[in-house]
């Protein structure tokens, strides 16, 4: 399959000598850059009282690449773009390749008609293209974002769209999303954060609450639960996730982390300063799969915890099931943590990326289910069978096993039974500053884990 070359397809105002441009060199469509100087020039050149830009994210492309080989994922994306550039007249739009699995269109759309033909669909095989690809258009889908503005900046409708393109990527069964206005507010917001995340983190206005973990008796205090916790000036609260996903835009992640790593020294430190007992009760700290991935994790938790003078035993990693999946294997970063004394956790176990295999890691001490499992699980037979199994499983392999998100009494009591020795959530207790709960645990008894 060759690209579609110089020429196939172009727009008309390079085709018309209005400007040179470089064309990417798999398909045959403009280049990143001289997409945006297309566009820009597009733009501006003429009156056009309406523009739709779409990108197109080719989901799947990843499997093909590992279980066909990276030539028939060329050949995946060379198809797309023949496909595409078929639908769009090169007279009324700009196309090109945006980045390794995405495509960028902006033209000038007809009446009512929300794209040409039959790009709402979902599948590359259900979009013709089963008789060149094979199998492997059924391994790929497509999913849209896209605006329609009368903006003329080029970088401002690419930034509207790419907000509706995640909304598609995190919906399930959906294939395309508008940019409206409930996007625009989220993205303001995660603008005012991004701006303002390197000022809160060295005025240290990004600090941390902590949640008990206790026995399923209510008795005794195992360990504590590190929550991220920042109420920015104008956004009010913002979500771990909000957060995380600012420092990552913002090139912060490492300096975020370290941060996060400080204030549990000083609570640490501070816990036992308060009470000689809180020596024992050991403090969990949640780890996201980017930081797991992206930065050297093991060298800053180490080096850090030497700097502040707190041992290994005192520190716990939760991950999330995804962390587990995507990049314990290849970094060995958890293992090199778990060596050091640290335990791990893995965090929102049975949903989202469940998987079993990760209970065969002899570094995973720990497993916290979902509070959407066991969220009224006890109105459920098969719920309650399988946090049943859960619970039996996790004990038979010598891991401690914590009921998340207990609500109820109902809840708590049906966890006892099962023989779930540790719960945590909102009817035990909240989470609360450092000071609220040094002062609130001063009398209870601390057996720590």
């Amino acid at each position: 399959m060759s690209r579609i070359g110089s020429s196939g397809w172009m727009p008309s105002v390079i085709r018309e000598g209005k400007m040179k441009s470089v064309q990417d060199p798999l398909t045959g469509l403009l280049a990143r850059q001289s997409f945006v100087d297309a566009a820009s020039h597009w733009l501006g050149s003429e009156k056009r009282p309406r523009q739709r830009l779409v990108i197109f994210e080719v989901f799947g492309l990843s499997i093909i690449n590992e279980t066909q080989g990276l030539a028939w994922g060329d050949k995946v994306l060379q198809e797309v773009a023949r496909w595409l550039a078929s639908k769009f007249d090169p007279a009324r739009c700009v196309l090109g390749r945006w980045a390794g699995n995405k495509f960028v269109v902006l033209y000038e759309p007809r009446g009512a008609e929300a794209f040409p033909g039959d790009i709402h669909r979902a599948s590359l095989g259900s979009l013709g293209l089963g008789s060149s690809l094979g199998r492997q258009a059924d391994l790929t889908r497509l999913h849209i974002g896209f605006c329609d503005s009368g903006s003329r900046q080029i970088d401002e409708l690419l930034t509207f769209a790419s907000e509706a393109l995640h909304a598609s990527a995190r919906s399930v069964g959906a294939w395309g999303y508008r940019f409206d206005e409930a996007m625009h507010r989220r993205l303001l917001r995660r603008q005012d954060i991004e701006k303002d995340l390197a000022c809160a983190i060295e005025a240290r206005e990004i600090g941390l609450w902590y949640q008990p973990i206790l026995s399923s008796d209510g008795a005794s205090l195992h360990s504590l639960e590190a929550l991220l916790r920042w109420h920015h000036p104008r956004q009010g609260w913002t979500s771990p996730e909000e957060v995380v996903h600012a420092a990552a835009v913002m090139g912060m992640g490492e300096t975020l982390l370290q941060h996060i790593l400080q204030e549990v020294c000083h609570g640490l430190h501070a816990l036992a300063d308060a009470d000689p007992r809180f020596e024992k009760v050991p403090v969990a700290m949640n780890v996201s799969p980017r930081e797991i991935g992206d930065l050297p994790l093991s060298d800053i938790v180490l080096r850090t915890l030497l700097r502040e003078g707190i041992a290994p035993r005192h520190l716990r990693i939760e991950i999330t099931e995804e962390s587990a999946l995507d990049s314990l294997s290849s970094s060995g970063q958890l293992e090199a943590l778990a060596a050091a004394g640290i335990a791990i956790a893995v965090d929102d176990f049975g949903t989202g990326y469940s998987s079993l295999a990760m209970l065969g890691d002899k570094y995973v001490k720990q497993i916290k289910i979902d509070r959407l499992l066991i969220s009224e699980f006890h109105r459920s037979d098969r719920r309650m069978l399988l946090v049943d199994s859960i619970i039996h499983l996790g004990n038979a392999l010598g891991m401690e096993v914590v009921g998340e998100g207990v609500e109820t009494l109902e809840e708590l009591e049906h966890l006892r039974l099962l023989g779930c020795s540790l719960v945590q959530g909102y009817y035990l207790a909240r989470p609360t500053p450092l000071e609220t709960l040094i002062a609130q645990v001063r009398h209870a008894r601390l057996d720590g884990g």
